[in-house]
């Protein structure tokens, strides 16, 4: 898939002022998520690694003052526990954390000045946990939702980037895609096959779900929000999963007690239906974020950079390395079909 789904720039990072110093907290564990565990779905074969994050603020051609800089960093869900194990910041630099809807996290730099020539920045060191998954329920336990909190109703009429639910070719597929008394389960698996089988990867800019219909075309982003679309078209509240490098759906069912559940799938890559083995980090679950910095919504957790004007531009650097003994997804796991 293209970089952009993170805006990563890989950089070498060259320690050309001060020095690190650890953090003057003790290590936290992670930011509080409300990690709610369904019973129904199951956590497998776990694998442990660790994962280096690094923010950097880079003042090449003069002095930067009053900079603000923020990424993503990981939080716990039921598929993916986390432990801080290490944190370092240059002399003079402070970091804070916000939570985004319970959907993701960022950690921002803030820095007063920097030198020309000089840097300021962040490292964190993880150590991740995550599961393959697998639900459980029987298909036929399972019903459309008709109780929704907030949350969750923000997956289903959101008006997220790319996700297009009115215009009338996405609504005549996804009303042809229902059949009459269909089963819940069975609709969503309509809406899954059709997706995998018509419409090819192919990697590039980001185009959005309707150029994935019309031109049966696109990489796991596109094939997601697809896939996304109709089923949102359809009642049914879904999301896209982001981990290094990769997205994939999960979609929302409630059984017939009223309790809701969101399922994974894989539509890019791997047949899986109710069942994921993917084991890169999570960054984040949804589909729209609002940029404070830039002032505008944004499909990720930002990547962006502020400091006063008038003076030379910084250089922002996010970096994202997993540090592992062997291929955490292992061999052949995400070539595209």
């Amino acid at each position: 898939m293209n970089s952009r789904i993170l805006r990563v720039l890989i950089a070498v990072i060259v320690f050309a002022c001060g020095g690190w110093m650890a953090s003057s907290n003790a290590l936290r564990a992670a930011l509080p998520n409300k990690v709610e565990v369904d019973p129904a779905l199951e956590v497998l074969e776990p694998r442990t690694y660790r994962l280096k994050i690094v923010i950097r603020i880079d003042a090449p051609d003069g002095v930067v003052r009053n900079a603000l800089a923020e990424g993503p960093i990981p939080i716990e869900w039921q598929e993916q526990k986390l432990r801080l194990l290490e944190e370092k910041i240059t002399p003079g630099a402070r970091i804070t954390e916000a939570m985004l809807k319970d959907q993701a996290a960022m950690l921002r730099l803030h820095v007063r000045e920097i030198p020309k020539g000089g840097f300021a920045s962040v490292e964190r060191l993880y150590e991740i946990t995550r599961f393959r998954t697998r639900f459980t329920m029987p298909p036929e336990e399972l019903v459309f939702a008709r109780r929704l909190t907030t949350t969750v109703r923000d997956h289903l009429t959101g008006n997220d980037p790319g996700i297009e639910t009115k215009h009338r070719t996405m609504v005549t597929l996804a009303r042809s895609l229902q059949k009459d008394d269909a089963a819940a389960w069975d609709t969503v698996h309509g809406i899954w096959s059709w997706t995998r089988d018509n419409v090819k990867f192919d990697r590039g800019d980001y185009r959005g779900a309707l150029h994935a219909l019309e031109e049966r075309c696109g990489d796991c982003e596109e094939m997601s929000v697809l896939f996304i679309s109709l089923c949102r078209i359809a009642g049914i509240p879904s999301r896209s999963v982001w981990v290094e490098g990769h997205s994939y759906p999960e979609f929302y069912l409630a059984d017939k007690a009223g309790q809701g559940h969101w399922i994974p799938c894989q539509v890019l890559g791997p047949a899986w239906f109710g069942e994921m083995a993917e084991y890169r980090p999570i960054f984040q679950k949804g589909d729209g974020f609002f940029d404070p910095i830039q002032k505008k919504h944004t499909r990720y957790v930002p990547h962006t950079l502020r400091a006063d004007g008038g003076g030379p531009e910084p250089k922002l650097t996010v970096e994202h390395q997993i540090i592992a003994d062997s291929d955490i997804n292992g061999p052949g796991y995400n070539n595209p079909k």
